[in-house]
């Protein structure tokens, strides 16, 4: 009887424990006896929360992901392990390591143990992958990929290095993978990011570089400015830097986040050909200065090929002013100087006549026919020139010069700024405000560089930027980040390239813009704090919440129990 009654005890347990499982899920419970009498439960598909999320990180050793729920912009880590159901959009059986970072997923798990369930990838979701048709920071609450505009907002999670960034940290030339569902985007991951590229020096055989061009591969093609620094999607090119003298070529690679210094050391600057010229001037005693320069008379003298300013003077004579043409290795000048007394009528006539010449028989009308060439030459130059221009910048059109009013940069105190590749200052700086999106670095010793895209509007107001710190570079990664086309000294990418502080919050373009500090909480609320009428054109933290980013009472109720599944609310 002891017996009996011990085994319609157990029996009793088993069916109230299926009871209440069955009560609080609608999964079937399977409930199993063995030989020792021990009754054990099976709590597959048991399941109390439900959430459609995109996934924030994945840790395949502790058996981890980390998720961002768009409604309330909060982020929630769950556990998975054998008894976690995933299925791939078909409904085939997926292994975890083959989930990606930014892919929306709908995941059932428990809320007191916060263990994942089941995950399915969503079959609502889309994903455009690895493109640079995107414009992220368009002021209006919206982006546009491929042609086609979408909404997104503060809440949308961004990442690149697999660290949390802002929309304005990613650049024209990097590539990314977008995720959504219908016409909202809940995800951007950048899958190909961006370096930087500069000049050991702009000085080569003590001819300047300024004003030459350097290209890589057609993907970047800019006029060289001083201490220029300038930003190319990460990859393997063919750089040439032309002009001023130089032809050089050769092969780079760019490294994310590191810099690449092209050690023009090693260009050589081609000498524009010269010819000998000797000038025999009547009188004897007269000065001849070409471009300026006094030059000797009698002995052959070298000038550079092309047109230059001839003037020749002489005590008694007349001044005369000419063209000099020199196109061969040696020519010889004759010029005979007119005497004042003689009347300017005839010098004049004499000047029309010799004009300069190399050889004293350059006619007039053969000076015009040089003229002509030299507009000719200036013609092409200015194509060329137009040519570049409008690859390197389609939007040049639209940018516009707001007179009296300046872009000031008053955070990260002490680093370098770069506004389009060129070189602005050391913070607190300012700029003449142009209205456009545009291109800031930020560079310090020490420190990671960072790249923001920024669109500034045409009102007539100044804009103020405090961007966050930069990152200080780690001891043990910075030695391993020198590249170079040929020994360059590069910035290697901190590990932690930015902090949940500092990347889920609005980039911050007034002091009244807040940092969610050590916070993994929605920053729709940050944004809406950082919105100012002087950042009324800038960031895409500022800009999204003028546009959608404002946190209503309703939207903060809408979070399901994703949102406070995790206790990293």
């Amino acid at each position: 009887m002891k017996s009996f009654g011990k085994c319609l005890k157990k029996s009793i347990s088993v069916i109230m424990a299926a009871a209440m499982v069955m009560a609080t899920s609608s999964t079937t419970v399977y409930a199993s006896s063995d030989s020792d009498n021990k009754i054990s439960i099976s709590m597959i598909d048991k399941y109390d929360s439900a959430d459609t999320a995109a996934i924030r990180a994945i840790d395949t050793e502790q058996k981890l992901i980390r998720f961002r729920n768009h409604a309330t912009g909060k982020t929630y880590t769950l556990s998975y392990d054998n008894t976690s159901m995933m299925y791939d959009v078909r409904g085939t059986v997926l292994s975890p390591s083959l989930l990606e970072v930014g892919q929306i997923v709908d995941v059932k798990f428990l809320k007191s143990t916060k263990h994942i369930t089941s995950l399915n990838v969503s079959a609502q979701a889309w994903t455009i992958d690895s493109t640079r048709d995107h414009d992220l920071v368009r002021g209006d609450g919206t982006a546009r990929v491929k042609g086609e505009s979408y909404k997104m907002g503060a809440r949308t999670l961004i990442i690149a290095d697999g660290e949390p960034a802002l929309a304005d940290n990613i650049l024209a030339t990097d590539k990314i993978k977008v995720c959504g569902i219908d016409k909202e985007i809940y995800s951007v991951v950048v899958t190909s990011g961006h370096g930087y590229v500069s000049l050991s020096s702009d000085i080569v055989e003590d001819q300047s570089l300024v004003g030459a061009w350097i290209e890589l591969d057609n993907e970047v093609i800019y006029k060289i400015s001083p201490n220029m620094l300038l930003s190319a999607p990460e990859g393997d090119y063919n750089l040439q830097i032309l002009g001023n003298g130089a032809n050089y070529k050769s092969e780079v690679s760019i490294s994310r986040n590191q810099e690449t210094v092209v050690d023009t050391s090693e260009i050589t600057i081609n000498k524009p050909k010269e010819g000998l010229v000797t000038f025999q001037i009547v009188p004897e005693s007269a000065e001849v200065f070409v471009d300026g320069e006094k030059v000797l008379t009698g002995i052959p003298q070298s000038v550079k090929y092309g047109y230059h300013n001839l003037k020749i003077m002489a005590d008694g004579y007349i001044t005369q002013n000419r063209y000099l043409k020199v196109g061969t290795a040696k020519s010889v000048v004759n010029i005979e100087l007119e005497k004042e007394d003689d009347g300017s009528e005839a010098s004049t006539n004499s000047l029309s006549t010799s004009s300069g010449s190399v050889d004293n028989s350059t006619s007039k009308t053969s000076m015009g026919t040089s003229h002509g060439d030299v507009a000719s030459s200036k013609k092409s130059a200015a194509s060329v020139a137009s040519t570049v221009s409008s690859n390197s910048s389609a939007s040049s059109s639209v940018n516009q010069v707001i007179k009296g009013y300046y872009i000031y940069f008053d955070e990260p105190y002490g680093a370098e700024v770069y506004f389009d590749g060129s070189y602005i200052g050391v913070v607190p700086t300012s700029v003449p405000k142009i209205s456009g999106n545009h291109e800031i670095i930020l560079k310090q010793d020490g420190y990671q560089t960072k790249s923001y895209r920024v669109k500034i509007d045409k009102e007539e107001d100044n804009v103020k930027y405090e961007f966050p710190g930069l990152v200080k570079i780690e001891e043990q990664s910075s030695s391993s980040g020198n590249t170079s086309s040929s020994g360059s000294n590069g910035s290697t990418s901190s590990g932690n390239a930015s902090t949940e502080a500092s990347s889920e919050a609005s980039t911050g373009a007034s002091k009244e813009s807040p940092t969610e500090a050590s916070s993994e909480s929605s920053t729709a609320e940050a944004s809406d704090k950082a919105s100012s009428k002087e950042h009324s054109a800038g960031t895409e933290g500022s800009t999204t919440a003028a546009g959608t980013g404002k946190t209503t009472k309703e939207s903060e109720k809408a979070g399901d129990a994703a949102s406070t599944a995790s206790g990293e609310e």
